[in-house]
């Protein structure tokens, strides 16, 4: 196992509830104390939410290793199908043998075994998980349990945990009674970035880590990976140190951290982190470099520069402007002969012919003598 390699003392991501890894932050922090006062107050009817993997049964573990010893906890991993099965249950965890199978002599059973453990000075704490998959029936069955009371003490405490939809199902309308009935409901949130950095290094302090584990940049990716879910924040920590620990690392870089997240289906999340990371820095970097130039050398500088509106073409030399003169005048005798030409031999087609080809000729010399092509 990687512990050894790792100096730790015992496994820190197993995705197991142990009240031993409690994060004492945030909602968690705010939710188990408002727990503990309703218990101490016998509040009654209790209801926490949260998306999946949040931590919402950690939570509850902490609970009852808190709670005192003269509390009856009875456990629930699900929602029994029907509000008879509840009844069943309950009966069985009580040892009584109700004298009907009627609900209504069965809730009298119950509520007399309740009223001895309260003139006992003990309690009792009913706690039911993924109730966002209950039945109205049950729900209705937990409404008249919570309506067992002894003058203004609640005989049995109730607290149900579930996942957003529970809140969807309990803003019916026919459900306003049950929700009246209720007597706090608390949300629990992913965490933050920050929360997230803090709940792997407290995880690590816990199993018994005294150095740095985790490189910057592999924490980061986590961080951005999981969005701030438990469950996921320890399955990729948890497989991240096996990654290293396989290679013989002593460290978890960046590597390892993209490795495992391909192992367990978060690669995506990781590559689009990257990508995004090395385009901001490319932004960034892109105007610190168009702002750094090199100095221009001394030859450089001293150096006229030359431009297009530097080209001189209306000023001439004297010697070009006398040398213009000459091309106009050589082309207006040339033209003179021409006209002539054409005159004189206007029944010779041929003469005509070499007139024009000299014509065209010196026009051309002419063009190209004054433009400088």
């Amino acid at each position: 196992m990687y512990t050894h390699h790792f100096s730790l003392q015992s496994l820190p991501f197993e995705n197991v509830p142990d009240p031993a890894y409690f994060f004492d932050q945030g909602d968690y922090s705010r939710v188990f104390s408002r727990m503990i006062d309703s218990l101490w107050a016998g509040r009654g009817l209790m209801v926490v939410a949260g998306p999946i993997g949040t931590g919402k049964t950690t939570l509850c573990q902490k609970l009852m290793a808190s709670v005192s010893e003269r509390t009856r906890i009875i456990w629930l991993g699900e929602p029994p199908d029907t509000s008879e099965d509840l009844l069943l249950f309950l009966t069985q965890e009580f040892h009584i043998s109700p004298g009907s199978p009627s609900r209504i002599f069965v809730l009298r059973d119950i509520k007399e075994h309740l009223i001895k453990l309260h003139d006992a000075s003990n309690s009792c704490l009913l706690i039911m998980d993924e109730v966002h998959k209950i039945s109205d029936d049950v729900l209705e069955c937990i409404r008249l349990l919570n309506n067992l009371e002894q003058g203004s003490i609640k005989l049995i405490q109730m607290l149900l945990l579930g996942q957003e939809e529970f809140l969807v199902t309990l803003s019916r309308p026919e459900l306003e009674s049950f929700k009246q009935r209720i007597a706090w409901m608390e949300t629990i949130g992913k965490m933050t970035p920050l929360q997230t950095h803090e709940y792997i290094t407290h995880r690590l302090k816990i199993a018994g880590s005294q150095s740095r584990i985790f490189t910057d940049d592999a924490m980061e990716a986590i961080i951005i990976a999981t969005r701030g879910t438990p469950r996921l924040v320890n399955a990729f920590c948890d497989r991240a140190l096996r990654v290293s620990y396989e290679a013989n690392k002593t460290i978890v870089d960046l590597v390892s951290v993209r490795r495992a997240a391909d192992d367990i289906g978060l690669g995506t999340e990781v590559f689009l982190w990257l990508t995004n990371r090395d385009k901001k820095a490319a932004r960034i970097a892109e105007p610190e470099a168009s702002s750094i130039k090199a100095p221009p050398s001394p030859a450089m500088s001293s150096a006229p520069k030359r431009t297009e509106s530097a080209r001189p073409v209306d000023k001439k030399r004297p010697v070009d402007a006398q040398r213009d003169v000459s091309h106009w005048s050589v082309f207006t005798i040339v033209n003179v002969l021409f006209d002539k030409t054409l005159g004189r031999f206007s029944d010779h087609p041929l003469v005509q012919l070499i007139a024009s080809i000299l014509l065209c000729a010196a026009s051309v010399y002419f063009f190209i003598i004054n433009t400088g092509m």
